[in-house]
């Protein structure tokens, strides 16, 4: 998890990152499982270290995917993260995992211990708008099979790892659209 952090936010002093990982916790999920539910408080950032999760919302009672997460990756809801709201957003483990986990609290604390874990939090957030960005982008300049080839071109991990019905909520179709779309990409 060190290389991958200092590969987004540059190098970090041994003293500074052991301060950092000293606050860590281990925790263990299986397949399945919700570990952040919708209406709740996100109070955790989670250092994905192995497996794969992904983030989902309820729109009009339809389970819609907002994004993928495969290890190694650093991840929490931002919006209710930052602003204490309750989350609109679950997250549910699609393989079996392990994490390290921070509390937002102790974060807070540490920025004030180090510019360096400062550092740390402020190109997650960076990472974080700028996926977010990337993705609204997609749906605004993308068609559907643009965002499906796109996603088989740039991501082809989460074609292997997650489920199609879920892969057809994140581009914005149907299973059955999304069915078409891959047949026609296959007889190509």
């Amino acid at each position: 998890m060190r290389k991958y952090i200092e590969n987004i936010a540059g190098p970090i002093p041994d003293k500074d990152w052991n301060l950092y990982e000293e606050n860590l916790t281990v925790k263990k999920a299986k397949k399945g499982e919700i570990i952040l539910p919708i209406n709740k408080k996100c109070t955790t950032i989670w250092h994905l270290t192995k497996g794969a999760v992904r983030k989902f919302e309820i729109d009009n009672g339809v389970e819609k995917t907002t994004h993928f997460y495969t290890e190694p990756k650093v991840f929490t809801v931002l919006d209710s993260a930052l602003t204490n709201k309750l989350s609109d957003l679950s997250i549910i483990c699609e393989e079996d995992c392990e994490f390290l986990e921070l509390d937002i609290k102790k974060l807070q604390f540490l920025y004030q211990q180090s510019i360096y874990i400062e550092r740390i939090g402020r190109r997650m957030v960076e990472e974080e708008f700028i996926e977010e960005f990337s993705i609204r982008r997609m749906f605004l300049k993308l068609s559907a099979t643009q965002r499906y080839e796109y996603m088989e071109k740039q991501h082809s991990e989460i074609m292997q790892r997650f489920q199609l019905k879920d892969l057809a909520t994140f581009i914005g179709v149907t299973p059955e659209t999304l069915s078409r779309l891959r047949k026609v990409r296959l007889s190509v």
